[in-house]
């Protein structure tokens, strides 16, 4: 049985798409594949985010405020609007963090 180019064309087209589709990520539950936190004007954005070990969590400045991000392992610069840090998680636990500038701005990352 031979196939018309047409066939094949459509097939090479169809099958990149379907690969996509299988690989996307479901909504359901906390856990992430990598972490990402707001820092808004004195408030972390998740305030506790699930994450595998190995997983990098990246926060990410938004609001006017500087702020900075601490906690066991990890120290952010001070710094504002537009600026990212990041830190791999390594070992699983419960990590609690805070802005040093800000008192009561806290939040957890869960590694599993």
């Amino acid at each position: 049985m031979r196939r018309s180019p047409q066939r094949i064309l459509a097939l090479l087209v169809a099958l990149p798409a379907l690969f996509l589709v299988g690989c996307g990520s479901s909504s359901g539950g906390s856990k992430t594949a990598a972490g990402h936190v707001d820092v808004i004007d004195n408030a972390f954005s998740p305030k506790t985010i699930e994450v595998s070990v190995g997983d990098t969590v990246t926060w990410d400045w938004k609001g006017s405020a500087v702020h900075n991000v601490t906690g066991p392992g990890f120290n952010s610069p001070t710094q504002g609007k537009g600026k990212t840090f990041t830190h791999t998680f390594n070992t699983a636990g419960s990590f609690t963090y805070n802005c040093t500038i800000h008192t009561g701005m806290k939040a957890t990352v869960k590694v599993s």
